[in-house]
């Protein structure tokens, strides 16, 4: 442990080395200059994004990629509320962010100080602590105090904030010791009430969500002891493999309800593991899980105390947990009946029959039938199992979640539930530095590129292997559509015509169009190196053609035009 008189910069950086931490994203600035120069020849990667909000998108999909935080640096001012869509994408997503910038200016007698504005109070809602440093002697404790805290419970963002002077500050006495992550313990009482109800149950829905991410052996195996329905959420997909026999998360992937509701009551136990049950989670809220049926197991206790009330809440660590509940259940435990392979196999064609009812969708140009559903069957065809698949918001993700097939944990990365657009590239950027071994791949729509596209700056600059793909149909597609299935006409949707071509020639990057062939296309994108722009021309189809006559009629006609529709269409 060192000695030395380290400034306060210095200190903070070592502090986030013994964390464990490779890589930091953020910008420079007047206020955190010498923060900069400390992190020159530290050994960290420093990724510099051209925004501070993408920057916050880069340190949320790197810990959504691997479970680790990701670490974010600003200026005060401009450079922190930039970033604030960034924070409240991670606080309502679950994901670690550690966000370090200066306290705000602030001296007796002299108000209104350059660039000071109410931080604190801003950040509070969308952040699970926030940490003052005053001073550099106390600079390796506020880190590591934030660092717990974006880890415990529920994962969240927390923001650090440097007090003036204390970058340049000597520090005296001891740097700080490794950090150990806070473990959880899980109680034995807990796993045997657990472990008795399984025995007891005929049939049983294991419901993963993301917090089950860093336990997808734990997870499977579960499954298969159990001989249980396995279904997530849509953070939570892939933890048990969507080919799996027993999986229905890519049968009930998207927001229907009906049929997992009538699992639900066909089963009589419903163990839910590592998730919140939010709007998205609980889709839309349409989801019904009675008291008596749910055992909820959640290492926040606000989750637990929220939204659906449970015969048992337990809080505990979701990997710990489901390791500890093996143990006790035993490689010989049997269930009294179970849901068999071919028991799934029925539900899951009962799911893709509501998943497919009434689906209006546009035409995939490149692709011979013109089908979404095809288009992402190449594309999961052309990725190998343990890949990362990130959206953007919009129609594209909509489409993703109804037709990729997640085969790994952490292999679909979206903005579940802020749904920020200019999500994808920044995330895709921070999800490949931090598990470099997976290829990604991003997904967004000519929206969300004319939002982030020059982000692919960084990517180049970073020397990251990462493939783009943009659907581009020139309009907000899935506001387009909900404005001319209202209304039959669309308002403020259309968007400025975006030359692909010229903008990958302007960054430097490789540019593809879909053409034919859309499997072999996606797999020389994928192993390509550097960075590739796939252009997908996305068209309207008959369907919403129909869609647009009906949505025209509804708004002339008023309630009784309505009435006549439904009843012609025959859902009267």
């Amino acid at each position: 442990m060192s000695m030395a008189q380290d400034s306060g910069a210095k200190r903070i950086v070592q502090a986030l080395r013994r964390a464990g931490v490779d890589c930091v994203f953020g910008l420079p600035g007047t206020q955190n200059v010498p923060l900069f120069e400390a992190l020159r020849g530290s050994g960290l990667r420093l990724v510099v994004a051209t925004n501070e909000l993408s920057a916050a998108m880069m340190a949320n999909g790197y810990f959504r990629a691997s479970g680790r935080p990701g670490v974010l640096l600003t200026i005060p001012g401009p450079g922190f509320t930039w970033a604030l869509t960034g924070l409240a994408e991670a606080a309502l997503d679950s994901a670690a962010i550690l966000h370090l910038t200066n306290a705000p200016a602030q001296a007796p007698g002299q108000r209104f100080q350059l660039q000071a504005i109410g931080q604190s109070a801003m950040a509070a809602p969308v952040t699970r602590k926030i940490v003052a440093i005053d001073h550099a002697d106390t600079a390796a404790n506020g880190i590591a105090e934030a660092w717990q805290a974006c880890l415990a419970g529920e994962p969240g963002p927390v923001l650090v904030q440097v007090a003036r002077g204390v970058w340049e500050q000597s520090a005296s006495g001891d740097a700080g010791s490794p950090m150990q992550p806070a473990g959880q313990r899980v109680d034995s009482g807990d796993v045997d009430a657990v472990a008795a109800a399984l025995a007891q149950a005929s049939h049983c829905v294991l419901l993963l969500g993301q917090g089950c991410a860093g336990a997808a052996t734990a997870a499977t195996h579960l499954a298969e002891r159990l001989s249980a329905a396995v279904v997530t959420t849509t953070s939570g997909r892939g933890v048990v493999a969507e080919d799996h026999p027993l999986s229905l998360g890519f049968a009930l992937a998207g927001n229907n309800a009906e049929t997992l509701n009538r699992l639900i009551e066909a089963s009589d136990l419903v163990l839910a593991i590592g998730c919140k049950f939010s709007h998205n989670g609980a889709r839309g809220f349409r989801l019904k899980l009675p008291p008596e049926k749910l055992i909820h197991v959640d290492a926040s206790p606000e989750v637990l105390a929220a939204n659906y009330p449970a015969r048992w809440a337990i809080r505990a660590d979701a990997p710990a947990f489901m390791t500890a509940l093996l143990q006790r259940l035993g490689p010989d435990f049997a269930p009294s009946a179970g849901y068999t392979a071919d028991a799934v196999t029925t539900w899951r064609e009962r799911c893709r029959a509501e998943k497919l009812r009434d689906l209006v969708e546009p035409r995939i140009h490149g692709v011979p039938s013109g089908k979404p559903e095809a288009f992402f069957a190449a594309l999961g065809r052309a990725l190998p199992r343990e890949s990362h698949l990130v959206t953007d918001s919009g129609r594209h993700q909509e489409l993703a979640r109804r037709h990729y097939p997640v085969l790994g944990a952490r292999g679909l990365i979206t903005p579940t539930n802020l749904q920020s657009m200019g999500f994808a590239i920044g995330a895709a950027i921070g999800a490949k530095l931090a598990d470099p071994g997976r290829p990604v791949v991003a997904l967004i729509g000519d929206g969300g590129l004319a939002m982030s596209g020059l982000e692919l700056l960084a990517a180049v600059r970073e020397r990251i292997d990462l493939v783009v793909i943009v659907f581009v149909d020139g309009i907000l597609g899935a506001i387009r559509d909900q404005q001319i299935e209202r209304y039959g006409h669309a308002s403020g949707t259309v968007l400025p015509e975006l030359d692909c071509a010229a903008l990958a020639q302007a960054i430097g990057v490789r540019h593809v169009r879909l053409q034919a062939d859309p499997e072999t296309t996606l797999r020389a994108a994928i192993e390509a190196p550097g960075v590739t722009l796939v252009e997908v021309a996305v068209g309207d189809t008959l369907p919403m053609h129909w869609t647009r006559m009906k949505g025209a009629a509804k708004s002339m006609l008023g309630p009784r035009g309505k009435a006549w529709l439904r009843k012609l269409s025959g859902r009267a």
